[in-house]
Formats: C-alpha cells, sequence, structure tokens
C-alpha cells in the first residue's frame, strides 16, 4: 500500500513540474515578443564558448562569447529568403 501511495505522490509531483514548466515557457514568450533584440542561433563550441547570431533592426550580428568577453565577429543584412546555393 505504501508503494503504491508513494508512486501517485511521484505521479502528481511530476504533473505539477510539467505544468508549471508550461506556465514559465508561456509566460517567458510573451515577455520576449515584444523585444527589439532576437536571438535567431545559439552554437555552444565549448563549456564556456559560445556562438550566438543576433537579429537587431533588420541586421544580423554573429557574436562570439566567451568566459570573460564577447566580440562582434561579423555583421550581415538580415534575408528572408534564403536562395543562395552553398
Amino acid at each position: 500500500m505504501k508503494i503504491l501511495g508513494y508512486t501517485c505522490i511521484f505521479i502528481i509531483i511530476l504533473y505539477l513540474a510539467h505544468i508549471t514548466s508550461k506556465y514559465l515557457a508561456k509566460k517567458n514568450e510573451l515577455i520576449n515578443k515584444n523585444k527589439s533584440i532576437k536571438i535567431k542561433e545559439r552554437l555552444l563550441i565549448n563549456k564556456d564558448k559560445e556562438l550566438i547570431l543576433i537579429m537587431y533592426r533588420n541586421r544580423e550580428y554573429l557574436i562570439g562569447i566567451s568566459q570573460d568577453k564577447f566580440t562582434k565577429i561579423d555583421t550581415f543584412d538580415n534575408k528572408d529568403d534564403i536562395s543562395e546555393e552553398i
């Protein structure tokens, strides 16, 4: 009987954690919806180094971030249509 009770409590905790994470994700989406800076992509290179592609005012910026500094690598015009062949 105790095992059944513990299993029910565990399932209830998992369900509440799921509901809470969905609520926080929706709230975060609403907060970030009207921001002018948007992170388009993020690439983790090492545990303390990453590349981030940011969109700001119809331009894209490639930024390298390490533990103690960040560097603008390049700037691109925003192109919604990707018709270039690689």
